[in-house]
């Protein structure tokens, strides 16, 4: 059983962003805390995109503990709005053992993309402040063993748009856990990893090293680490390789994987987002969203034009999730469309992306349960949301399947952010629920 912490809400601005306190994965230093510093947030249902840059964190001691140094080692963007409904780590940090009282970070250049008027539109954003400071209640105490401080953006109260316009002013929800006692046990804010990508910059027998969008992690490999999609074993793996990884957090607080799979090679590059056009039928051309990519783009486009071919594949990523249906999801060429979350992986990095696979991903959607039986219901969108601005849809009818997470209980009535896979069959979509939760 995990041990959880709630701290509370902070209605102070961008406190969640110091998840961000460190883009790169440290060795442990002896004598100093491994923190595991992550992200997640709660969905805004008119937002696709939401974006900061992080330039400096420290932790502010208190009761005779000193304050921190940066612990950015270089500014570092993170897109909030694709971990709707789970945690990514950030950095595993170093930081000195002591009680912790807030933090103090410098941000910049919000980047907001939202439907407008069936557009995907990068609105004019603001912060309320460039300069921000956190109090912590109660203060934080790192020690010697393993915890993760797990920052959740409640993205609702967070931005507030009129028009083309963004004001940018979050609150955040904040827990720390401990390493969950069994590997098998871990849920993603208490250890497990599922899904991070990035490309490799180091490799050290038994360990590798990969860059996300947002961080640096090293992870370590052992017999049962499994190794696919054109890879055997670690040897396979080249500095550069794009790679897919899950992964466990061991009793020392050090990143094992359990999982690596080859996205593309050192050639290659991975864009991830929501489609918002789709050519012909079956389709030969689609456009994403941007949101994340595996170059870290510091300027990247607000759409992607992705280009399908014969020898396109279309993959489903199952995570924990049994896909065992009566009636089977189908995620191919002819069953591709607006408003679902997708990767492209590509060999090259040429403009239009031409597509060597498509996966489905996770996506999170906001609404209101009804005709609720057993294990399935449909759920209603708010019209204005961005998913039902693209796909025409207001209802998703939704099957809750085991091997998820069910956090929020299931009533008539309830409004529920459901986190899972989104198909859809030619008339209608069906979400295949990973997580239910509150959008809290």
């Amino acid at each position: 059983m995990k041990r959880s912490f709630p701290l509370m809400f902070l209605s102070v601005a961008l406190v969640l962003l110091l998840a961000s306190c460190g883009s790169s994965s440290r060795m442990t230093t002896a004598g100093m805390g491994n923190v595991t510093i992550q992200t997640g947030d709660a969905t805004n249902d008119q937002i696709v995109k939401f974006e900061l840059t992080i330039s400096s964190i420290t932790l502010t001691g208190t009761g005779g503990t000193s304050d921190t140094q940066n612990l950015l080692s270089h500014p570092t963007e993170v897109e909030f709005e694709h971990e709707a409904g789970t945690f990514e780590p950030l950095t595993l940090a170093n930081v000195p053992p002591g009680m912790y009282s807030g933090a103090k970070l410098t941000v910049s250049n919000p980047e907001v993309v939202a439907i407008v008027n069936g557009v995907p539109t990068k609105l004019t954003a603001s912060l309320s402040s460039s300069t921000i400071t956190v109090t912590f209640s109660p203060s934080i105490t790192v020690g010697q063993s393993p915890m993760f401080i797990n920052f959740d953006l409640d993205m609702t109260n967070a931005i507030t748009i009129s028009g083309t316009t963004a004001t940018i002013a979050p609150t955040f929800k904040v827990t720390i856990t401990t390493v969950a006692p069994n590997e098998e046990g871990e849920n993603e804010d208490n250890g497990e990893i599922e899904d991070v990508h990035g490309k490799v910059t180091n490799i050290t027998a038994p360990n590798f090293t990969i860059q996300t969008s947002q961080s640096t992690i090293t992870f370590a490999t052992d017999s049962n680490t499994r190794f696919a999609d054109g890879l055997t074993k670690l040897a396979d793996l080249k500095v550069n390789d794009v790679v897919e990884v899950d992964g466990v957090t061991k009793s020392d607080g050090t990143k094992l994987a359990t999982k690596v799979e080859l996205e593309e090679n050192e050639n290659g590059m991975e864009v991830e987002g929501i489609v918002n056009a789709v050519t012909g039928t079956p389709a030969t051309a689609i456009t994403i969203v941007h949101q994340v990519d595996s170059e870290g783009t510091t300027n990247p486009p607000v759409t992607v034009d992705v280009q399908i071919t014969s020898t396109t594949q279309f993959m489903i990523r199952l995570d924990k999730l049994n896909l065992s249906l009566s009636v089977p999801m189908v995620f191919d060429a002819s069953h591709i469309a607006k408003g679902q979350r997708v990767e492209v992986d590509s060999s090259s990095t040429g403009t239009p992306v031409v597509a060597d696979k498509i996966k489905l991903r996770e996506q999170a959607l906001i609404g209101t349960i009804s005709n609720l039986n057993g294990n399935t219901f449909t759920l209603t969108v708010n019209s204005t949301s961005a998913f039902a601005s693209l796909s025409g849809a207001t209802t998703v009818s939704v099957i809750v399947l085991s091997g998820g997470e069910d956090r929020a209980p299931l009533a008539n009535g309830a409004t529920v952010r459901i986190r899972g896979l989104v198909f859809f069959d030619g008339t209608k979509y069906t979400l295949v629920a990973a997580h239910t939760d509150n959008n809290d």
